[in-house]
């Protein structure tokens, strides 16, 4: 026991080691996207900017910011005219950034020709942070770089870290015995189950950094366990039940991932209260731990594994509902998601076979 403790121990800080220095790396310099199709705005917002320790990047229309804020590295923040040409306005470029969730914690300041109620609300529905009318004043400029700032540095370990994450959430999997692309597929599921029900864009951000961590404790159990195709012996279940706790303790370091931590630990516990590690029911469980618990058997049972191949969409769905049924899982969120999978499923996709018994239904190993 000793020496697992010292090994999660070692996992933990020299996780929380990447992940600041992945902030130290924000924030040694910030990079500004200036976005406007006038040479002279461009000119004064750089003006405006000088004596700054900025790294300033310049567009001149739409497709061509775009471009740039999906570049890496990603610009830190972005000045953005609403009025950009080429066929993709500045409404439409924070439109395409803030609906995806690799660039919506991007800071966005919209540029706005006359600072009106109703460029405000275009701006708004698109979802910009920050608002600064023309002509540009500098005084102005200042304020709304300073909030753009304490937006930047508020994120700043979590800006760059998600590829920490990925690597070691990755490895995880490779572990575990999955594909490269499980990881990805588990959060883009879990992100757009959330959008389905309505969750706003910082639950979204924290729920895909839970659904890439929350198996990052099997790190720790031993691979003899994590490969065995047959049934675990009771001292192997109870070492196996502890990941969710050892990947709380793995992230706990971390301050911004503390939203994330009730996901992590509470992702096993079932919705008639026989899961782990602290066998809570029905509600206790926290949604979004509910959410990646759901995804993760999904994707789990669609992806190949060493011991089996992959199930046809309509085969999970089917084994989701029937752990609905069994008690693993809220049924109502169950029905919902298996409608948003069988809702996005293209119409020429096989159906399978749904006449499987209970009993082989319950019995893939995830």
């Amino acid at each position: 026991m000793i020496e697992r403790n010292e090994l999660n121990k070692g996992f933990a800080e020299g996780f929380a080691e990447s992940f600041s220095q992945a902030a130290v790396d924000a924030q040694r310099k910030m990079r500004i996207l200036v976005a406007d199709g006038n040479a002279t705005i461009r000119k004064l917002l750089r003006m405006g900017l000088a004596g700054e320790s900025y790294e300033i990047i310049e567009a001149t229309n739409g497709p061509d910011a775009y471009a740039c804020a999906t570049a890496t590295p990603e610009p830190h923040a972005i000045l953005l005219d609403a009025g950009l040409g080429g066929g993709m306005d500045g409404l439409k470029v924070c439109r395409e950034l803030k609906s995806d969730m690799q660039y919506r914690t991007i800071p966005i300041v919209m540029l706005t020709t006359t600072g009106s109620n109703e460029e405000i609300n275009e701006a708004v529905e698109a979802g910009a942070d920050e608002f600064l009318s023309k002509p540009i004043n500098r005084g102005e400029l200042k304020v709304r770089l300073r909030s753009i700032t304490r937006l930047h540095k508020g994120n700043a370990e979590l800006i760059g870290a998600e590829s920490v994450a990925l690597s070691l959430a990755r490895a995880v999997a490779s572990k575990d015995g999955y594909s490269s692309g499980h990881v990805e597929q588990a959060a883009n599921f879990a992100v757009a189950f959330g959008k389905a029900i309505g969750l706003d864009a910082a639950e979204l951000k924290m729920l895909r950094y839970g659904a890439i961590l929350h198996n990052v404790g099997k790190i720790a159990i031993p691979d003899s366990i994590l490969e065995k195709t047959g049934p675990l012996t009771p001292r192997e279940r109870a070492l196996f039940h502890q990941h969710p706790r050892v990947g709380c303790d793995i992230c706990a370091p971390l301050k911004p991932l503390a939203p994330v931590l009730p996901i992590i630990r509470h992702h096993k516990e079932h919705f008639d209260g026989t899961g782990y590690p602290d066998g809570l029911r029905g509600n206790e469980i926290p949604l979004k731990a509910q959410i990646v618990g759901i995804v993760d058997v999904y994707s789990a049972l669609t992806n190949d594994r060493p011991f089996r191949r992959a199930k046809s969409q309509a085969e999970a769905v089917e084994i989701l509902r029937h752990r609905a049924k069994q008690g693993i899982h809220d049924p109502e969120l169950v029905d919902k998601f298996c409608e948003m999978i069988q809702d996005e499923a293209p119409e020429d996709a096989p159906d399978a076979a749904t006449d499987s018994a209970p009993s082989q239904l319950a019995t893939p190993t995830l």
